[in-house]
């Protein structure tokens, strides 16, 4: 397992790295990948597996006013993202993938899924708004203990299962970050949703391949997400 010195987008050509390694013990790839560059980047160097692209529901926005604290505030490749957006005085960025990047993950077979996130849907929405955190909120926060990528690694497995794109017992690699590239990879046992918690045909994770060493947890309300 390999523990990267600090969270970012800084260890994504690393995480590929090590997912080409241990690609072909696995029978999917699925890659988290707001933006479709880190699934690109991903189908780019490791051929001959199905790779699935799980990016962000239709709603939720960068708020850049609100990027002090957390990722943005502490990561510097994130603090340049931010300070960019700040000097093309845009205040709200859409986390979505665009026309083109689409266009080319489709040139690359690789399949998007686009859907409600099983830890973070309207539990987040609780959270922010009515501030009022539930029994998945403390299963997602425990999960971020270990990494960011953790949590979002396993929530894109369940969307790729429920989209109908990988079956359920799978051996998959998931590929995930903090907030942008990659930074985690973990082998996992797939499932649907419905079964995450089910004794035996539960999820699993079964092999942790990278993180970042100290992970970096943002707060709970996370406020430059809206």
């Amino acid at each position: 397992m390999k523990a990267f010195e600090r969270p970012g987008p800084v260890n994504t050509d690393a995480v590929i790295a090590i997912a080409q390694a241990a690609a072909a013990k696995c029978d999917a790839i699925v890659v988290a990948s707001i933006t479709g560059d880190s699934a690109q980047r991903v189908a780019e160097r490791i051929g001959g597996k199905k790779i699935v692209c799980v990016t962000c529901p239709q709603g939720m926005n960068w708020e850049v006013e609100h990027m002090d604290d957390g990722p943005f505030g502490t990561i510097p490749e994130l603090m340049e993202i931010r300070a960019d957006w700040r000097r093309q005085g845009l205040s709200q960025v859409p986390m979505y993938l665009t026309a083109e990047n689409r266009e080319r993950l489709e040139r690359l077979n690789i399949a998007v899924v686009r859907g409600t996130i099983p830890l973070f849907g309207p539990t987040f929405s609780m959270r922010v708004h009515l501030r009022k955190v539930t029994d998945l909120d403390v299963a997602a926060k425990t999960l971020e203990l270990i990494s960011t990528g953790t949590l979002v690694g396993l929530e894109c497995v369940l969307m790729a299962v429920d989209a109908g794109l990988i079956p359920e017992g799978a051996t998959v690699l998931a590929l995930a970050g903090t907030e942008r590239g990659l930074d985690t990879a973990w082998t996992i046992r797939s499932c649907a949703s419905a079964n995450l918690y089910h004794p035996t045909k539960g999820a699993r994770f079964v092999e942790l391949l990278a993180k970042p060493g100290v992970a970096l947890v943002p707060d709970v309300n996370i406020e430059y997400l809206r």
